[in-house]
């Protein structure tokens, strides 16, 4: 088998494709977390269903755009978390604004909303030497953060901790945001055809003993004798190997990606599968690794 590398290719549509989504899916998010942070906000919680819906959207526009080149993937990846915290911070800034213009509405008779505000960002200067946004975040770092679980007392993080603890949210948001197309860049894809290979299709099992001499047998391209190995039975047994295969069905003949998958039981008794071996193989060499299925008939990835 030979290795499979991203082709780094970015087609200038895709690129743009990604690059909206990670502002559009940025400013959403992350204004809609704001908007939800008035009632209730769990700090690291909510930064990592931001981040990984974030990531999410890119991942899909990279499979839309075909992009194939991770670092593209994921430079705009951390773009689209820079957006979307950002995005959350700035809503909050607001709610702050608009909670600080209702109360002199009702307490001070302050109708006009322009002085209102010239009023808060007065506030901010003498609290913190700066108005406007980064008033408010200075404001809200002096405050502090109150984290407290029910029934019990709190701790407050404030100054320095209280920006410590939003670069690690930040860094949650643009872990999962950017690591997530990522991988969807390096995932196969069949520049014949100009698609993505299609879905995982099972090929058969083999025994944990036989792993090693599996690989081998893949790895030197005797695809005869790895086949030898495999089982048409699925193995309900645990720990073993499965083999997968993915093809293209725009091109009959193109290569075909093999994963070899290691099966076994965690702790809580639940299956896990970690791929240890991924390789392009040629049409001929995957009808010797699976030669029930003919090399001259495409196949149809299942659904």
């Amino acid at each position: 088998m030979r290795n499979y590398q991203p082709s780094n290719v970015a087609p200038s549509q895709g690129v743009a494709i990604l690059a909206a989504s990670s502002l559009v899916s940025g400013v959403a998010i992350g204004g809609a977390t704001a908007f939800i942070g008035k009632f209730i906000y769990f700090i690291v919680l909510f930064p990592l269903g931001m981040g990984f819906a974030t990531g999410s959207v890119l991942g899909f526009a990279v499979k839309k755009g075909k992009i194939r080149n991770p670092l593209i993937a994921i430079g705009l990846g951390l773009l689209g978390g820079l957006v979307t915290y950002g995005s959350l911070k700035y809503g909050q800034y607001m709610n702050f604004q608009q909670e600080l213009v209702t109360v002199m509405e009702r307490e001070y008779a302050v109708t006009d909303k322009n002085l209102a505000r010239e009023q808060i960002d007065t506030i901010l200067q003498e609290k913190t030497g700066s108005s406007g946004f980064v008033g408010f975040v200075k404001i809200a770092a002096q405050e502090g953060i109150t984290i407290s679980r029910s029934g019990r007392s709190g701790f407050t993080i404030k100054d320095n901790f209280a920006y410590l603890l939003w670069l690690i949210e930040l860094g949650i948001v643009g872990f999962l945001a950017a690591s997530i197309p990522f991988a969807s860049a390096k995932e196969p894809f069949n520049e014949e055809a100009n698609d993505w290979y299609g879905e995982k299709e099972w090929v058969g099992s083999a025994s944990e003993e036989s792993r090693d001499e599996l690989i081998r047998l893949l790895n030197i391209d005797d695809m005869t004798g790895a086949s030898a190995l495999l089982s048409s039975v699925p193995n309900i047994w645990t720990p073993h190997i499965d083999v997968y295969s993915q093809s293209c069905v725009g091109v009959s003949f193109s290569d075909s990606v093999i994963t070899v998958s290691y099966v076994s039981t965690n702790a809580k008794k639940q299956l896990e599968r970690k791929d240890i071996l991924t390789g392009l193989v040629s049409e001929s060499q995957r009808s010797q690794l699976v030669p029930q299925i003919s090399a001259s008939i495409p196949e149809t990835p299942e659904a």
